[in-house]
């Protein structure tokens, strides 16, 4: 699960230094508003990515057991074990 969480931190890391890499440089103040949306969708992203990975996973146990698999045997006249067979729920 640690493998996951670190590819994923990694991966969000390297999107979010490329994008800021990419993102020219603008004299203009007012014209940053596309560079901020896409740091906020990034961010968002990354952030859903990490937090679905971290959250812990739920498992319902699992109850099995051995059912005797009978047949009739003429010979003998009842039902005779033949085997067995794993039964989980």
């Amino acid at each position: 699960m640690f493998r996951k969480f670190a590819i994923a931190a990694l991966s969000a890391a390297t999107l979010a230094t490329a994008t800021v890499a990419v993102t020219p440089t603008d004299a203009h103040a007012g014209k940053r508003g596309g560079a901020i949306a896409a740091g906020a969708i990034i961010g968002f992203a990354a952030g859903a990515i990490i937090a679905s990975q971290a959250q812990p996973r739920y498992y319902a146990p699992v109850s099995c057991h051995n059912r005797a698999i009978t047949r009739w045997n003429p010979y003998q006249r009842r039902y005779v074990v033949v085997g067995y067979r794993r039964v989980c729920y």
